[in-house]
């Protein structure tokens, strides 16, 4: 029983020692590298982000493009720091603001809302990036950076 115990352990032993010593190679498609850059890429020209949205009003039929817009004029005219959008999915015209993305974020304006706008609902909504500063509205044509 002894000499099976020694055996037991030396197995072990020259197993662990074997695996320690394993290398792993990696060979992968040339195209998934392609596929990563574009990937890259889209993420850095896409300016949406999965997030939160109020809907405020949704309008079909004759006059519902003007219906829409005069409703985002006039939550712009009484929440001016909220930004406001009008979407079309045919036949629909929706008005939706604010980029939230939290569903609690959106909740403080969605109650402000609510009392004006009694259809007001939260939602999921591909939203802009928050605005940090002014030049953050606008895309650069050329960027070089300075460090090299």
């Amino acid at each position: 029983m002894n000499i099976l115990n020694k055996l037991t352990i030396l197995l072990t032993i020259l197993l662990v020692s074997i695996c320690l010593k394993a290398q792993t190679e990696v060979i992968a498609d040339g195209r998934l590298q392609t596929i990563l850059e574009q990937h890259i890429t889209f993420n850095e020209i896409s300016r949406t982000a999965p997030g939160f949205r109020i809907k405020v009003g949704v309008f079909t039929g004759a006059g519902s493009k003007q219906k829409a817009f005069d409703l985002r004029d006039e939550i712009t005219n009484n929440f001016p720091s909220l930004r406001a959008y009008v979407f079309f999915d045919e036949p629909n015209f929706t008005v939706k603001c604010g980029d939230y993305l939290t569903k609690l974020d959106a909740f403080g304006v969605y109650l402000k809302l609510k009392d004006i706008f009694p259809s007001a609902i939260i939602i999921r909504d591909y939203i802009n990036f928050p605005v940090l500063s002014k030049d953050d509205l606008v895309v650069p044509e050329y960027y070089e950076d300075e460090t090299e």
